[in-house]
């Protein structure tokens, strides 16, 4: 094998290459250069701070997901059967809408009434028991329609099911309400 030119040339000038050294001012410019280490210091209050937004935010998320979803459960047996008949019968547009804005009002209604209620299960208990009674009356009234699409009179049965539920939801509340702020008079007087 023949030998490449540049190592060829670096053999030959071996010497000349080994006596040269760097000035001694060159080290010292390359010391004064060398900074320290940067020491970071970390807020932990801020990143605290960080943290429990990002946490609040995804619970908040999450809460708001639960409840849409739960909103969206609630309608979903009129608008399947609206698409089950294929129709475009402005009777059932008109109740899968309502049934959409009483369930939420009954949703809303029933936190409300939870919120109030606290540690008595006797409440929940019986708006369950009220309740199961009239979901099995509206069951009913579902498998009317069914059977007879254009029935008015069954529409507006279902629709004053939810009115009946809202109604017992609110007399609740305003019982509870009074029977709070009663208390509440109460342990002033005394």
């Amino acid at each position: 094998m023949k030998p490449d030119n540049l190592e060829k040339f670096i053999k030959e000038n071996r010497a000349a290459f080994d006596n040269l050294s760097p000035d001694p001012k060159m080290w010292d410019r390359i010391n004064e250069n060398k900074k320290p280490p940067k020491v970071v210091s970390i807020n932990w209050v801020r990143l605290m701070r960080q943290v429990a937004a990002v946490i609040v935010i995804f619970i908040a998320s999450y809460f708001f997901h639960d409840y849409m979803s739960k909103r969206d459960n609630g309608s979903a047996g009129i608008k399947e059967m609206a698409r089950k008949l294929n129709t475009g019968n402005e009777v059932l547009q008109l109740l899968a809408e309502t049934e959409a804005y009483y369930t939420s009002k009954i949703i809303i209604k029933k936190e409300e009434i939870f919120r109030f209620a606290g540690s008595s299960p006797d409440i929940k208990d019986e708006i369950n028991l009220e309740f199961s009674q009239l979901d099995a009356i509206y069951a009913e009234l579902k498998n009317d329609l069914n059977d007879n699409a254009a029935n008015e009179e069954v529409v507006e049965a279902m629709i004053q099911n939810y009115r009946i539920k809202l109604e017992i939801l609110e007399d609740i509340l305003h019982q509870l309400k009074k029977s709070n702020e009663s208390l509440i008079h109460e342990t002033h007087e005394i």
